[in-house]
């Protein structure tokens, strides 16, 4: 039951569907133009005919007398068809002239059943069918003179079976195209959906294989372009996702070597205060100091970690901020607790809608960085500028710098160069999570070289 809804709900069923209703929609327009147009056409014909006959039979009434048996020999008139009854009227009498050869027999048969009339010279009779009539006079302003009526009636049964032959006809056509058609539409639609149907395929064993999840890509065919078009983006989702995953795997993997080196001393600590504390207690101190400074690297590294995890997750909120008051208050807040020389270049009166709290923490973790890579007589700059779409903030330093193939490459997770890994403290997070907030607040950072030396951090944030 599923595969046969599966099937019915297929754009190749769906398209099927449409072009049969598409089909029988226009021969259902297209057949009632056409036997409209036909029917009126035959029927102005035989409308014609009958006239003409009227015409016809008048010339033939010449000086009060008539010549209707020459007319007769001489007329084209379809006697099966075509009824011809000629009254005169000449002293109050009125005498009925049966031209026609089988007219008695047709106005009998009329006579004998109901009529209804259709138009004003249409009517129909059961057992006759659908007929014209026409009657005109030819009126003597002489009472001594004969006055002349005609009546013509034609039968349209010959309309009708040409309108009924045409009705088949188009039937036949339609349902032979609705047969072939809904065939050749079936087959093409199968054709062009067989790409989403291996993309599917594809895509279910890649869910199903759990252990080589992104390391698959998606065979790309070369038509449909829009098929085309989504492998390529789905393809590119995955690599999106192997990386994400690549990188969480590393991130993981830092978490541990960094969270085991500490775990590691205390342990080391602890164990040498068991085994030697009471023999020796001069080693208490010092293991207790040793274990004081583990335990607080330790706790620097989860909440760092913790701030990484929740800037992923955080929506900020903006609302316009005075940044000239919240980076002057910042950097002087920071210079006077660092004991540090900063020099601030603050355009005034920089406002902007921004998440006030973030911005104060981008610049802390900045100056912070600043700090630990710069001597400590150097002197911190830090500048703030705008024009009319962004705000630049800008923290300078004057310390050992970055290498070109490594400005990209600090702004990772637990990443950090092997020059200073040993001898400045630090856990590579704090560039990751200035990066973070950036890209929260809907900005960019970047770093430049500072002269003669160090290190520019600049920081875009829209207006």
């Amino acid at each position: 039951m599923a595969m046969k809804k599966s099937i019915f709900n297929s754009s190749a069923a769906k398209i099927t569907k449409v072009y049969a209703l598409l089909l029988l929609g226009i021969t259902v327009i297209l057949s009632s133009v056409i036997i409209s147009v036909v029917g009126m056409k035959q029927f102005q014909v035989q409308r014609h005919d009958a006239l003409g006959i009227v015409r016809g039979l008048k010339r033939s009434f010449i000086a009060n007398r008539n010549d209707w048996y020459w007319w007769r020999l001489g007329s084209w008139m379809d006697t099966d068809t075509t009824f011809v009854r000629i009254s005169v009227a000449q002293r109050g009498k009125r005498q009925h002239y049966l031209y026609s050869p089988n007219a008695k027999a047709f106005l009998a048969a009329k006579d004998r059943q109901a009529v209804t009339q259709l138009t004003a010279n249409t009517r129909y009779a059961a057992k006759i069918g659908l007929f014209y009539h026409v009657r005109a006079s030819d009126l003597s302003t002489n009472k001594t003179d004969p006055s002349v009526r005609y009546d013509i009636w034609v039968k349209l049964n010959g309309l009708m079976a040409l309108l009924w032959l045409l009705i088949r006809l188009i039937l036949l056509i339609a349902l032979a195209f609705l047969i072939i058609g809904t065939w050749f539409i079936y087959l093409l639609a199968r054709k062009l959906n067989q790409p989403l149907v291996e993309l599917t395929g594809t895509t279910k064993v890649i869910n199903e294989d759990i252990s080589n999840n992104y390391e698959r890509q998606l065979p790309v065919p070369d038509s449909p372009q829009e098929v085309h078009d989504l492998t390529v983006a789905f393809n590119q989702l995955l690599q999106s996702l192997r990386d994400q995953e690549q990188a969480d795997r590393r991130f993981v993997s830092n978490a541990s070597h960094e969270l085991k080196t500490p775990i590691a001393t205390i342990r080391g600590y602890v164990s040498l205060v068991d085994r030697r504390g009471t023999a020796h207690p001069e080693v208490i101190p010092t293991a207790l100091k040793y274990i004081d400074q583990e335990s607080e690297r330790m706790q620097r590294l989860v909440e760092s970690l913790l701030k990484l995890s929740r800037a992923n997750q955080l929506e900020l909120k903006t609302t316009a901020v005075d940044l000239s008051v919240v980076v002057q208050a910042t950097a002087t807040h920071y210079g006077e607790s660092m004991a540090r020389a900063i020099v601030t270049q603050i355009q005034p009166q920089v406002t902007a809608q921004a998440h006030q709290d973030s911005v104060e923490q981008i610049l802390v973790s900045l100056l912070n960085n600043a700090q630990k890579y710069s001597p400590a007589e150097a002197p911190i700059v830090v500048s703030l500028t705008t024009n009319d779409q962004a705000v630049t903030l800008a923290v300078a330093d004057q310390g050992m710098g970055v290498p070109d193939e490594q400005k990209k490459l600090i702004f990772g997770r637990f990443y950090r160069a092997s020059s200073v890994r040993n001898s400045i403290a630090g856990n590579g997070l704090g560039l990751a999570i200035v990066q973070q907030l950036v890209t929260l607040s809907h900005g960019q950072i970047e770093v430049r070289d500072n002269q003669p030396q160090g290190s520019i951090f600049v920081v875009t944030l829209p207006r």
